[in-house]
């Protein structure tokens, strides 16, 4: 209750207030997820390691698998986004996995591009798990469902035309290889979005640039209404880890992704 004193008591929001979190903040996130997943799925658009034999087979598997491996093992780094303010965290993530993806147009053995997928999934797991908490500045949990929603949804987007996008690029006649081609095509936009998150990703509701001072009143009392503070970015509070832990909606969840 004295946080909520310390906060002018702005008129109810209204639709308006969330269509500048909709046009700003989802599409950017979506986008982002759009073409991590499309970074993703350029191996498999370009197998160009696939050769007769079962060596080469395993080989090529396992440069599909050691992304999910790093992903998985480095997926805590989703608490970052308390220590950090999102959009030089979410900028330093995606210039990561950017530039990763650039760099398997210039290996020459399987180790190297083993190396690059590793670093992809270590750079993407500080990503996209994170997200959520993210949006859980803006909205309200009613209405977060329907944003993380949209924001998943941006991955199998990516899928329906990454086979023809990987087409269209390889398909043309160039110096380089095609599946070296592939890669820098696809990897280079997602370099150029690192510095569109540092520019344009908001730090809070409050201090978003696209809000007037009545609309980021209004944001700061929507925040002290959903977590009873203002102040998110900073700190992470350990206690609350062990909670996560023992809460069976977080094992729901994750059995749901499994």
């Amino acid at each position: 209750m004295d946080l909520w004193k310390k906060v002018e008591r702005p008129a109810p929001p209204t639709t308006t207030d969330y269509v500048e979190y909709d046009q700003k903040v989802v599409p950017n996130e979506a986008l982002e997820k759009n073409g991590q997943a499309i970074d993703v799925e350029n191996n498999g658009s370009q197998p160009h390691h696939v050769h007769p034999g079962l060596e080469r087979r395993v080989r090529y598997q396992w440069l599909l698998n050691i992304f999910y491996i790093s992903y998985i093992v480095f997926e805590f780094q989703a608490l970052m986004w308390k220590r950090i303010p999102p959009n030089i965290w979410a900028a330093f993530v995606v210039l990561g996995w950017g530039i990763s993806a650039t760099l398997q147009s210039t290996t020459k053995v399987w180790a190297t591009e083993m190396v690059c997928r590793w670093f992809m999934g270590l750079f993407e797991a500080g990503f996209g798990p994170g997200i959520p908490y993210l949006l859980s500045f803006f909205y309200l949990r009613h209405e977060l469902g329907l944003r993380i929603g949209i924001f998943l949804s941006a991955a199998p987007l990516a899928t329906t035309f990454a086979g023809a996008l990987a087409y269209g690029i390889t398909s043309g006649h160039s110096h380089l290889a095609n599946w070296r081609l592939l890669f820098l095509v696809e990897g280079l936009p997602t370099i150029f979005m690192a510095a569109i998150a540092y520019r344009f990703l908001p730090i809070s509701p409050e201090k978003a640039r696209f809000l007037t001072h009545e609309e980021a009143l209004v944001a700061r009392a929507r925040g002290v209404r959903q977590v009873g503070d203002v102040v998110r970015i900073g700190g992470i509070v350990w206690r609350d880890i062990p909670a996560v832990v023992v809460d069976p909606k977080a094992w729901f969840t994750a059995r749901q992704l499994a």
